[in-house]
């Protein structure tokens, strides 16, 4: 899969809300929350858009931090973290062993009769498949699942790295084990939520390439 600059421009604000989010719950934990619950709607509004808006010093934060969370996970790793699979991690391993056998509106035929007899390695599909998709990489369902894929595969991965290093930094700043472990716990489900929904992405990825070149 490649990543293309637009995508992940057009991603940036994505992973900085889920900073901003992992911020704010960070706050929420580790702090008495009875000022924010008491807090009118306006003026936690009007907090909140001050503390978001572009040139603020927390924002800078927020975009320094997102990118050397990112930045200290290599693409590869990204996948192997949201897929559970050390080799060949990314769906386009399989895409003509399982995934595209497994779609109604992928043409295996057509695609073996133009491509020829289909690898069976999971590095020489991820190749072949790489080479069809530049092909048709901006077509609107492949953009959208790409898309789609790389936000949930980046968010996951930093709510993965965060898992691991908030709770306990809640733990010590608050010395209560159990909303602490609640916390570690939040974390863990909203990661695989974000694993579940980058599978579902990158599954319908590949389809959508592989349907866009069998009815070319």
């Amino acid at each position: 899969m490649a990543e293309g600059r637009s995508l992940k421009e057009q991603n940036a604000w994505l992973i900085r809300a889920a900073m901003v989010g992992h911020f704010l719950a960070f706050v929420w934990v580790t702090t008495e929350p009875i000022g924010l619950l008491s807090a009118d709607r306006a003026t936690l509004t009007n907090q909140l858009e001050a503390f978001a808006a572009p040139g603020t010093a927390a924002l800078g934060l927020i975009v320094i931090a997102s990118l050397l969370l990112l930045g200290f996970i290599p693409p590869i790793w990204r996948d192997r973290i949201m897929h559970w699979r050390w080799k060949d991690p990314l769906p386009g391993s399989r895409a003509f062993s399982k995934i595209g056998p497994a779609a109604a509106n992928v043409d295996m035929r057509k695609l073996r009769t133009e491509h020829g007899a289909f690898p069976r390695a999971g590095d020489k599909q991820n190749a072949l498949f790489y080479s069809i998709y530049r092909s048709h990489r901006e077509d609107v369902g492949v953009l959208d699942a790409h898309g789609r894929y790389l936000a949930a595969r980046d968010i996951g991965t930093i709510t993965a790295l965060l898992s691991v290093t908030l709770p306990w930094l809640a733990w010590w700043a608050t010395e209560e084990l159990v909303k602490s472990a609640i916390y570690g716990a939040s974390l863990l489900v909203i990661y695989a939520l974000c694993v579940v929904a980058s599978k579902n992405y990158s599954l319908r990825m590949v389809q959508n390439v592989l349907a866009a070149a069998s009815s070319a």
